[in-house]
């Protein structure tokens, strides 16, 4: 009897989840420059070629090269102290994942040459500097392809995967699509496609975790626990401040798969459940380990995820700190603040309101997220995540603050609600879009 309905709800939503993928990712490729930005991007593309193409950087030499050993420049043989490779291929400070992610393009481009040097030389007039020019046109063609789709291939599957996962609360299809086109139109994940850091594929891989999480909800069937478990690993691979989102992840898990085993009185559940996350995530760790020993033939007592100043305990505490200004630096200056640049996401401090009636734990699991990820990351002396639109590094839990906007969007029918999200909508498309109208990096 409900088998029907069922399937076609199913069907309505993979055709909605679709149809959000083939239009964001058709604005993302159409505004995308075909270019990197930033020196981490050079990083993960040197290493993806290594690993696409399986030969060492010409400049290697076995036993002496250490990490870095190819940017001479900017990090010269005499004072690059970092430990010397084992692995021609794996010597990079760049993730392996992130590498991986990336290869798949280069491999395409590289055999189908669906872009060339010819076909994207760029003509000395179509800019007044000689020298910008001189640089696009001496980039390879695979790196160009890469750049062209890598960003918004994986923007486009968050927009689509926050899409599913609103589903899941039962928003309606007119709200969840809603949300997705907020998300995708609205906020920094529009400019950052335009670029391949690591953020914008842990943003789709945090996402998918989080979709098998609320199955698993809905569903209690492990298999779905442990495919979120994979996915978190693998943003865990990815960048490894992902750990800042498993371990509040985790502890919420376990205490509301406690509590509802205990009343159930189905303990070996709660067993299942801790070993079908457990293992998957601890996996992706031991992975990493493997690959620092492949790389530099030893294993670091410790996963370095950012450098916290010694004295974080004494300052945060204190009123007069320099760090309560660098905390409302990341989220509301004007130069990197992430309500600034999404000022969409205003409208979440009503929606979690409003969220938390109905969805109390992921409320509270959504705002430690948030709230561990502004700490950590205000925390840090030197940290070079101004280098782009807004704050970079949060990108990862934006899509967190917008789930929690779909419930007031549910809720609230007034138009003292609705003019104001029109408002905030059409200021972060237009401050986004300033992004994508110049090459903000190089001008």
């Amino acid at each position: 009897m409900y088998v029907k309905p069922l399937n076609r709800l199913r069907n309505v939503n993979f055709k909605a989840f679709i149809l959000i993928f083939l239009i964001t990712f058709s604005v993302f490729v159409f505004t995308n420059d075909g270019h990197r930005y930033t020196f981490d991007e050079a990083v993960a593309q040197d290493l993806s070629v290594r690993i696409a193409t399986l030969e060492p950087h010409p400049k290697y030499v076995q036993g002496e090269s250490r990490m870095f050993f190819e940017y001479t420049d900017l990090y010269p043989p005499t004072i690059n102290k970092r430990p010397i490779c084992e692995n021609a291929i794996l010597c990079s400070q760049g993730s392996i994942l992130h590498a991986l992610a990336e290869a798949p393009f280069l491999i395409i481009n590289e055999n189908f040459h669906i872009i060339t040097k010819e076909t994207k030389e760029l003509s000395p007039y179509e800019f007044n500097n000689p020298a910008y020019v001189m640089w696009r046109n001496s980039l390879d063609p695979n790196f160009t392809f890469m750049e062209l789709l890598y960003g918004p291939f994986f923007s486009a599957l968050s927009a689509a995967v926050l899409f599913l996962v609103s589903r899941t609360y039962t928003y309606s299809l007119k709200t969840s699509i809603i949300i997705s086109f907020l998300f995708a139109f609205t906020t920094i994940i529009w400019a950052y496609s335009q670029t391949s850091l690591n953020s914008v594929p842990v943003a789709f891989f945090l996402l998918s975790g989080f979709f098998f999480y609320r199955k698993f909800q809905k569903t209690n069937s492990h298999f779905n626990l442990i495919l979120t478990g994979i996915f978190f690993g693998v943003a865990f691979l990815t960048r490894n401040d992902m750990i800042l989102i498993i371990t509040p992840f985790f502890i919420c898990l376990l205490i509301t798969s406690f509590w509802k085993n205990i009343k159930l009185k189905t303990y070996f559940s709660f067993v299942k459940t801790f070993f079908a996350f457990v293992i998957p995530v601890t996996s992706s760790y031991v992975i990493q380990k493997i690959i620092e020993y492949a790389r530099v033939g030893s294993v670091p007592t410790e996963t370095k995820i950012a450098a916290l100043p010694s004295s974080w305990a004494t300052e945060a505490t204190s009123t007069s700190s320099p760090y309560f200004l660098q905390l409302f630096g990341v989220l509301f200056s004007p130069g990197a603040g992430l309500f600034i640049y999404s000022p969409i996401l205003f409208a979440s401090f009503v929606g979690f309101f409003d969220f938390y009636k109905k969805n109390k734990s992921d409320c509270i699991l959504f705002l430690s997220f948030i709230g561990i990820f502004a700490t950590f990351f205000a925390s840090g002396d030197n940290w070079h995540g101004f280098n782009g639109w807004g704050s970079r590094y949060m990108l990862p839990i934006i899509p967190f603050l917008m789930i929690p906007i779909a419930a007031s969007i549910e809720k609230r029918m007034h138009f003292s609600f609705k003019i104001p999200v029109i408002f905030l909508g059409i200021t972060g498309f237009l401050i986004n879009l300033v992004y994508l109208l110049q090459d903000v990096s190089y001008f």
